[in-house]
């Protein structure tokens, strides 16, 4: 079968190829989808480059976290899901940019009837993402302000979309007049670009100098603490993304400029399952896979009602991967892009 590869590692556009590779077994508690499309993450470019990442894969290995398409072989557990259009997280977040992909159960759910296959694909990690992080963490609240950085992004359109369908003013921090008003008609009722306006008077300006009541961070780096300075009494601050640091969120920030401000910092991780001992040692501690369904019926209802939807900027075919992660390192990007699996 067809996969998109990292041959070694290094920049994406020189190890970032088109592979055949054997067609993957189905082992207990998983299954194998028949992809129809694919997603690309911000996270594939630190894995192609050996970097810093939650999951990282040696070379040669198969990118993609993300995946729609049917279940056409399961292993003991799964016989329920055959033949179901599906969207689901890969195994060990990667394989998915391939005609074959394995998907554990505990990140498997019935692909939205409303979505194409690319939508889809699109649809499933920023939005479980976004859900978890504003409702199950910060309990976002109607009359709520929330800025949202990077969010022009895959993972930033839709925290814009659910802020505002939950009833918050939406402040979106992109950068450029033209992400600004892609946000805005997302939902969000402001736009702050990041290259030239000065974030803490704009944020002061629009909140009328009380700051904001929740904060969710897709950059991090150092825009981290310009953040902070912006966070209403009683605040809540999710450290979501780490794009904006290259050590993936593991250099640390002073935690007296927290206790300064009187707010709050949430951690959110999209995972469900059970960790097993060494990540749990570690600290990684995921929801359970019965909230991710709960996640997942309340999302599609939002999907139904015309609420929310994926924001596509590129379909792309298997053989532009390379190409397309260029333009996401380089901030060209809107919204998620997708691989077209099936029309490679």
């Amino acid at each position: 079968m067809k996969a998109v590869q990292v041959l070694r590692h290094g920049d994406p556009a020189d190890v970032v190829a088109v592979s055949d590779v054997p067609v993957p077994d189905a082992g207990p508690g998983e299954v194998r989808v028949a992809v129809s499309a694919a997603s690309v993450n911000f996270g594939d470019i630190a894995r192609a480059r050996g970097g810093v990442a939650t999951v990282l894969g040696q070379p040669p290995f198969t990118l993609g976290m993300d995946v729609c398409g049917v279940v056409e072989a399961a292993g003991a557990g799964g016989e329920a899901w055959l033949g179901r259009r599906v969207v689901g997280m890969t195994k060990m977040a990667l394989g998915g940019m391939a005609e074959r992909a394995i998907v554990p159960l505990s990140s498997l759910f019935d692909a939205p009837p409303e979505l194409d296959d690319a939508e889809a694909a699109a649809f499933l990690l920023p939005f479980h993402t976004s859900y978890l992080a504003l409702h199950l963490r910060a309990k976002i609240a109607p009359g709520e302000t929330l800025l949202v950085t990077g969010a022009a992004s895959g993972v930033g359109t839709a925290a814009v979309q659910i802020g505002s369908a939950a009833g918050a003013q939406v402040i979106a921090l992109a950068g450029g007049s033209d992400k600004g008003l892609y946000c805005r008609q997302l939902g969000a009722a402001a736009a702050i670009d990041y290259r030239k306006d000065d974030l803490f008077e704009r944020v002061m300006d629009l909140t009328g100098g009380r700051g904001l009541d929740v904060a969710l961070d897709l950059v991090g780096g150092d825009l981290a603490e310009p953040v902070w300075t912006c966070m209403a009494r009683e605040g809540r601050y999710l450290p979501v993304g780490f794009n904006g640091d290259a050590q993936g969120g593991l250099t640390g920030r002073p935690l007296r400029k927290v206790s300064i401000g009187n707010f709050s910092v949430l951690g959110v991780m999209l995972a469900y399952g059970t960790a097993a001992p060494p990540m749990r040692r570690i600290g990684m501690n995921p929801y359970p896979p019965e909230l991710g369904q709960q996640v997942h019926a309340a999302l599609c209802d939002l999907i139904a009602a015309g609420r929310i939807r994926p924001a596509i900027g590129e379909r792309v075919r298997m053989d532009a991967v390379s190409a397309a992660l260029a333009r996401h390192e380089a901030r060209m990007t809107l919204g998620r892009t997708v691989v077209d699996i099936a029309a490679s």
